[in-house]
């Protein structure tokens, strides 16, 4: 995905003033990247997912996916919540399954597909139960899984493990590090966590207070090393270093 020169005005109630929320944005993100996305609450984050992902349009932009422009929804890219919104009347197994059966995609390889990502996402043995009768945590992995099941090229992820318990959000995180390793998904989160996205992120991107923009760019590589344990890249001297200069740019930009 290309992104140049992303600006977002937002007009007031009154239309006597205008924000800025959004501010020359411009990004590159290559195929089978895992970026992370931090920034003070207000900076424009979400709005920043919520473009890419076809769901608003930007005042001044020029961004493109495969060559072509992003203009809307469209199922090459995914998107999951912070709230996973699953169908409240139908079970697992068909909140899952709702996009391909929605597409017209043949009800054998539909099946097919629901099933290889709730066993993906463990999951298999609550197929039938109902949304209530599940965890948070659950429920999230079937916001996931039924993101997956189109096969996107992208998934766009807007703080997902936010409103999970320490355990939980550690095992969801181990989760989406797992399947990014397997299915090479381009992924695109967002998070107020800076050890969640050292050690998820192949690049970290980290966004001025608005008007947003971007005031630096990293790539790592903690989470290729992170096979049994987070402890050791946590405990190396470049972990400690870029998680220091990063919480710094954020105070500084928390204090302006």
């Amino acid at each position: 995905m290309t992104i140049r020169d992303l600006s977002l005005r937002y007009e007031g109630t009154d239309h006597s003033r205008e924000t800025l929320a959004l501010s020359g944005v411009n990004l590159d993100i290559m195929e089978g990247d895992f970026v992370c996305v931090l920034g003070p609450s207000g900076c424009g984050k979400s709005t920043l997912l919520n473009i890419m992902a076809g769901l608003l349009q930007a005042t001044e932009e020029t961004i493109e996916m495969l060559g072509e422009p992003v203009t809307g929804v469209d199922w090459k890219r995914a998107v999951v919540f912070q709230t996973p919104t699953l169908y409240p009347w139908l079970d697992v197994y068909k909140n899952v399954a709702f996009g391909p059966d929605v597409r017209g995609i043949d009800k054998k390889e539909a099946e097919d597909r629901a099933k290889t990502y709730l066993n993906l996402v463990g999951l298999a043995d609550f197929a039938h139960a109902r949304p209530y009768e599940l965890s948070g945590g659950m429920r999230q992995r079937v916001a996931l899984a039924r993101a997956l099941v189109n096969d996107p090229k992208m998934l766009l992820m807007d703080e997902p493990f936010g409103a999970l318990d320490a355990f939980t959000r550690n095992t969801m995180q181990d989760l989406i590090r797992k399947i990014w390793k397997e299915t090479k998904k381009t992924v695109f989160l967002i998070t107020h966590d800076v050890d969640e996205a050292l050690t998820l992120g192949t690049r970290i991107i980290a966004m001025s207070p608005r008007p947003g923009r971007i005031i630096k760019e990293a790539e790592i590589g903690f989470t290729l090393q992170m096979e049994d344990s987070q402890e050791d890249a946590r405990y190396s001297p470049e972990y400690i270093h870029l998680r220091k200069e990063i919480l710094q740019l954020m105070a500084e930009g928390q204090k302006g």
